[in-house]
């Protein structure tokens, strides 16, 4: 029970990554609430409620209403598909709308909260895209990297208030995504090939990180970037 006693938020926790993170939190004795645009995918799981992301007023009310937050996830975020020729300027708005600006939303609107409580954990979820160049990523590679250098600089500002910001950078996890751009076994064995360990991370594996970045074992790490990624980066 390395998370009882406190509450977290985690966006995005419909499915995939973000899923499995509330899940593990609850199982560590979090009081979690999560976040999404289909809360009735959490019945049963943990308490929804609904958020789209991309409104900053949603945002802001939804964590200003919450009397006490110890720990926020953001796991939020879309994979468009593309090279820097195909980029458009509504592809560009679009991604970073999500991936980059509704983050720094949420950090905005948490982190002062969690100071004036006397400290707290802020973990980002962003991608080994942020540093290993993927062919046709041009748009989410940026995306992902803003989320890097967004965590590293709050990690800075909020350190003195003893609010922790980390970020974990996945490879290429089996999540309902991930299945969807796969097309068929085919396609995820075509990723799974990616990995050094010829295999497709569980979004288990990453709920465990966050675990250790969210609870007192992980107290001595702020500004963090954590790489799992099956060996892809090698």
């Amino acid at each position: 029970m390395k998370l009882k006693g406190k509450k977290a938020l985690v966006i995005a926790a419909g499915q995939g990554i973000g899923r499995a993170i509330a899940i593990a939190f609850r199982d560590e004795g979090a009081e979690v609430l999560g976040a999404t645009l289909h809360p009735e995918k959490l019945q049963g799981v943990v308490p929804a409620v609904h958020l789209d992301a991309t409104n900053k007023r949603a945002v802001f009310e939804l964590i200003n209403s919450l009397e006490r937050l110890d720990i926020l996830v953001n796991a939020q975020g879309i994979v468009p598909v593309g090279g820097i020729m195909e980029a458009t300027d509504e592809d560009w708005d679009q991604a970073f709308l999500l991936n980059a600006k509704s983050i720094f939303w949420s950090m905005q609107a948490a982190l002062p909260k969690l100071a004036a409580q006397g400290g707290g954990a802020v973990i980002n979820i962003a991608s080994v895209a942020a540093f290993k160049m993927v062919p046709n990523r041009f748009i989410y590679t940026a995306t992902k990297a803003a989320v890097v250098a967004m965590t590293k600089a709050a990690a800075l500002e909020f350190a003195p208030a003893g609010v922790r910001v980390n970020a974990i950078c996945p490879g290429t996890v089996d999540t309902p995504s991930l299945r969807e751009r796969a097309g068929g076994e085919e396609g995820l064995r075509a990723f799974a090939e990616r990995q050094a360990l010829k295999r497709l991370g569980r979004p288990e594996e990453i709920a465990a990180l966050a675990v250790y970045l969210a609870s007192d074992e992980g107290s001595f790490a702020t500004g963090s970037v954590f790489v799992v990624d099956g060996g892809m980066s090698l």
